[in-house]
């Protein structure tokens, strides 16, 4: 019998930087995935207090704090994939002007820029998180939340765009075009 090799988990070409690009765009995935279910959160619980409100006539404890924690943990654990698939607002019209090396060193600088900050961003909310968890800091609301979850969440989603900036530059520097929104225009 002929020995024959099954190639098929090798189809696809391996690019430089994949074992980095894969697995940060598999974790943007799953918290675009978690930003999903924190709107759906946030669907419910104003839906149940409005039905609270108007039927039992009573508000409902920790419909709003937690819903304002869901806000931002969905919108930190959404902003990855979204500058993954280009809709944060960019502005292109520099970079139509100027010659392609020219515009390659600007994405460059601004990715530098962009990574630098949301690492600052990441660096600030985990340290608050961890400082709230040290502290044992609660909401000064009725439900006394501990601040240090969604305070996590917050800070994971902004680790998690920091991983991303750096998967964007890795994208630069392999020759790729960033994505850019088709809409945004």
């Amino acid at each position: 019998m002929a020995n024959v090799t099954d190639q098929s988990s090798d189809t696809l070409p391996r690019q430089p930087f994949d074992a980095i690009i894969v697995p940060i765009d598999a974790l943007t995935r799953f918290a675009n995935l978690v930003a999903g279910l924190a709107l759906l959160m946030i669907l419910g619980l104003i839906t149940a207090e409005i039905i609270s409100r108007n039927l039992l006539g009573s508000s409902l404890a920790f419909s709003w704090d937690y819903a304002a924690y869901a806000m931002g943990a969905a919108f930190m654990m959404g902003s990855a994939d979204a500058l993954r698939n280009g809709a944060h607002v960019r502005v292109t019209a520099l970079l139509e002007t100027v010659p392609h090396t020219a515009s390659r060193v600007l994405e460059f600088g601004a990715c530098l820029a962009g990574l630098a900050t949301c690492a600052a961003l990441a660096w600030a909310l985990s340290e608050m998180a961890l400082l709230s968890f040290q502290r044992g800091s609660t909401s000064a609301t009725v439900m006394r939340t501990p601040l240090a979850w969604p305070q996590s969440l917050v800070a994971m989603g902004a680790i998690i765009l920091t991983l991303q900036c750096l998967a964007q530059l890795l994208r630069l520097a392999r020759g790729e075009r960033l994505a850019e929104g088709a809409a945004i225009e």
